[in-house]
């Protein structure tokens, strides 16, 4: 089974157009430009590159979740770490994590 080294983890904020309702995700950053051309695709959503989980968890276990997967699938993926509708958490996926503030991502 091949192995991917994870050093480090990117991401992503995938949002409508208006705003109402963004994504955030995580991605190896070898897949990192894969998973912004994925996204900019499509004409009614918008993808920019998020820098601001900066806290070792968030950072810590999103890599966690990346390398358990790579181990389950064999192949590289992506890691939704949160959505936000109209300015609230809606959903969290780092259990293990307390959810942050909603950071702003426009």
């Amino acid at each position: 089974m091949p192995t991917w080294d994870l050093p480090d983890v990117r991401f992503a904020c995938v949002t409508s157009l208006d705003g109402a309702h963004a994504f955030f995700w995580a991605v190896a950053p070898a897949d990192y430009e894969g998973l912004l051309a994925s996204w900019a695709r499509d004409a009614e959503l918008r993808v920019a590159a998020f820098e601001a989980f900066t806290d070792p968890r968030i950072i810590t276990e999103s890599c966690a979740r990346l390398t358990k997967m790579l181990q389950e699938r064999d192949r590289p993926g992506t890691v939704m770490v949160g959505s936000v509708e109209h300015g609230r958490w809606v959903n969290w996926n780092l259990p293990a994590v307390p959810r942050p503030p909603v950071p702003a991502y426009w």
